[in-house]
């Protein structure tokens, strides 16, 4: 497997904990809604839901960090 310039298997490895930690918050506060009855029957879209929200979250986050 090739690595890009500079990018280090640390690297690739924060991106994927970065990526699982936003897909957790987002699960979290979809939870948050669904048991605070705020949601209805959207709920059960939580994990795609959740995947695309965490991938937005990740995007505009990971550089930042």
């Amino acid at each position: 497997m090739s690595e890009e310039p500079g990018e280090t298997k640390n690297e690739k490895a924060r991106r994927a904990w970065m990526f699982i930690s936003a897909f957790g918050i987002v699960f979290a506060f979809l939870s948050w809604f669904h048991e605070a009855a705020i949601a209805g029957d959207s709920i059960l879209w939580k994990g795609p839901l959740a995947l695309v929200l965490g991938f937005v979250l990740y995007w505009v986050f990971v550089d930042k960090v």
